[in-house]
């Protein structure tokens, strides 16, 4: 059943959402199900996420990470990406919003990031904006 939030499409996106704290996630999560996304894979840190990049047949169409986790942090995350799949849409959760941290994000061609807390709509207009939908 399609919502009014379903963007067409969607439903054939292959999205890894990396995120370690609960809420968030399922916040994340959420959206992405809102959205029409019927493919999400979740994992708790960015070695997981490295993990899954690796090691699944699946192609990702989108990657959702948080910033500080523990093991590999969403900016190593978000580098090691870039190395591989220099194209992949990458879009960075965080508490963070210092003008270094921005720096950086772009420095390594972070797609979009959110401060948390977010609310659903941001997350969803940063989503539409990385694929170019407009909302």
């Amino acid at each position: 059943m399609l919502t009014r939030d379903h963007i067409p499409g969607f439903e054939k996106l292959n999205v890894l959402l990396v995120e370690d704290n609960a809420f968030a996630q399922r916040l994340a999560r959420q959206v992405l199900v809102q959205l029409g996304v019927q493919n999400i894979h979740i994992v708790p840190d960015g070695q997981a996420a490295i993990n899954a990049l690796e090691e699944s047949e699946l192609r990702y169409d989108l990657i959702i990470s948080d910033w500080n986790m523990p093991n590999v942090t969403g900016l190593e995350l978000l580098q090691h990406v870039r190395k591989t799949w220099e194209n992949m849409p990458f879009l960075m959760l965080t508490g963070n919003q210092t003008a270094d941290f921005v720096q950086t994000a772009r420095a390594n061609k972070v797609d979009a990031y959110i401060i948390k807390p977010f609310s659903p709509m941001q997350l969803r207009q940063k989503i539409c904006a990385i694929f170019n939908i407009k909302i």
